[in-house]
């Protein structure tokens, strides 16, 4: 990652944004895949960039950091659960061995992190946004031996039109050196394509969309397909997909999915393969008391005692589809719009395995 680098997050939109981006000329990929080869490398026309995936743990405190990281991007997930924090990572800069960290996610949105690199291992260090602490919390975390053969493969694509359109992609897809867990990552993050061919797909629907459009002056189109990992264990593997589209208007529109792999069977976990009995009932509760202890980072002094008073759409909260497993419980995303206002973001609530205990299906095994 370039020093200083500021890594801007993406934003998030309407929930059918990826069932649309993923419907979009089905036709074409069905006339692209027909016989095509497993291609080994990106179309012509795209750059590749250079990405770094690392991830370190601290299993005594809960500590669990994994950050993809590029020249002008970084991605990943950060939970200290025993400080009560957690969230995705929207920003990074980094200068010599130390790489400031910035979080987003709702309640967690803006918390700050430093992180200093050793040779086999970093220090955590987070000092509280009420001051309350006269030292920062201080952690150390090692190398997860597990995102060892992980690589995240990234290119971009920049072209103008003949209808004097200026098409852009950015794409960013998770991949493994070896052969065997390469195809399991492309049969459930991709449908059986590879990165490359995914890359084929993605400029062949874009290219068309862009065309379509004979207005005399269009705005440019900028589609971006970014994967990283959330959690990496011997056991799991939980994989973020964000999806952004910029075709016209104020700001674009965008979704994040995630996908949970059992690495051991091979397959995509889904929310009945983790939990079982009432547990839609049984997390209303949880979630919502989740939030409202987030609320506290934003500002909440503890005043406001309902969802509705801070400013979500609704007192009681359901559980979200999209959901993904870390070392510390299960996480619900949610996008903007989805709960709450544009201008309060996405939200991510984890809840800890404790609370799911009850709720979770007996062929399901906690993350060790």
């Amino acid at each position: 990652m370039r020093a200083n680098a500021i890594c801007r997050p993406h934003i998030s939109g309407r929930k059918h944004i990826r069932a649309a981006f993923i419907g979009a000329a089905a036709l074409a990929w069905l006339m692209l895949w027909d016989g095509c080869s497993y291609s080994r490398s990106f179309p012509a026309g795209f750059v590749r960039f250079a990405s770094q995936l690392d991830a370190w743990e601290n299993r005594s405190e809960g500590f669990c950091l994994v950050l993809v990281s590029s020249s002008d991007r970084a991605q990943g997930f950060l939970e200290w659960n025993s400080q009560g924090i957690y969230g995705r990572i929207v920003q990074a800069r980094k200068n010599g061995n130390t790489v400031a960290i910035t979080l987003g996610d709702g309640g967690m949105n803006g918390l700050q992190l430093s992180i200093s690199l050793k040779r086999k291992s970093i220090i955590a260090e987070y000092l509280p946004k009420d001051k309350s602490a006269l030292q920062p919390f201080r952690i150390e975390a090692w190398h997860v031996s597990s995102e060892e053969g992980m690589r995240v493969l990234g290119a971009t694509f920049a072209e103008k039109l003949p209808n004097e359109r200026a098409l852009s992609l950015r794409l960013q897809y998770v991949s493994a050196q070896d052969a065997a867990r390469g195809r399991i990552l492309d049969e459930i993050l991709r449908r059986g394509m590879s990165p490359y061919n995914m890359a084929e797909l993605r400029l062949a629907q874009q290219k068309e969309a862009a065309l379509a459009v004979q207005n005399r002056a269009p705005p440019p189109q900028e589609y971006e397909e970014i994967e990283y990992p959330v959690f990496i264990s011997d056991q799991y593997l939980s994989i973020a997909t964000q999806h952004y589209l910029f075709d016209g208007g104020a700001h674009g529109a965008a979704s994040t999915t995630f996908d949970i792999i059992d690495r051991a069977k091979g397959k995509r976990l889904s929310a009945q393969d983790i939990f079982a009995g009432d547990w839609k009932a049984g997390l209303k509760p949880l979630l919502a008391a989740e939030l409202m202890r987030q609320s506290a980072f934003w500002g909440n002094s503890g005043q406001e005692a309902d969802l509705k008073a801070l400013g979500l759409f609704e007192s009681e909260l359901y559980h979200s589809d999209d959901i993904f497993v870390c070392a510390g419980g299960v996480g619900f995303q949610y996008d903007r719009y989805q709960i709450a206002p544009w201008y309060m973001g996405e939200f991510i609530i984890v809840l800890p395995w404790n609370e799911l205990t009850p709720y979770l299906s007996p062929a399901f095994k906690i993350p060790q």
